[in-house]
């Protein structure tokens, strides 16, 4: 069974995503931010990360940066609400090394694409 971390402020995102994956067989763990999830990750090896990028407690362009430096064979897919002023949160993302980004309110077939064309099925 394929692992899943979620981290969001937001626990009603954390919730939509977990119910979404769990349904097609994955194993979700959550955060409520970077940091909480860079600890989770020490007890509970995944193959995907999919992280918030505007969150207290380590945002997630920082979490990225940490992710890809300690576990390079993660995929990460970011997620946004959208930017601050001019800032391209998406391509920014990518920079940091995430391998997707999704725009919320994420749509279920989309997530589910993007997991499955990153890690496989469940």
């Amino acid at each position: 069974m394929k692992c899943i971390l979620v981290i969001d402020d937001e626990k009603i995102i954390r919730d939509y995503i977990r119910e979404a994956l769990e349904t097609e067989g994955y194993m979700i763990i959550d955060a409520p931010d970077g940091k909480a999830g860079l600890m989770l990750l020490t007890q509970y090896p995944c193959d995907l990360v999919i992280t918030d990028i505007y969150m207290p407690n380590k945002e997630g362009f920082e979490t990225i940066r940490i992710l890809k430096s300690d576990y390079p064979t993660i995929k990460i897919i970011a997620i946004s609400g959208g930017g601050i002023g001019d800032v391209d949160v998406w391509q920014m993302s990518k920079d940091f090394g995430a391998d997707d980004s999704l725009q919320k309110p994420v749509a279920v077939n989309e997530l589910l694409n993007t997991v499955s064309g990153l890690i496989g099925g469940a």
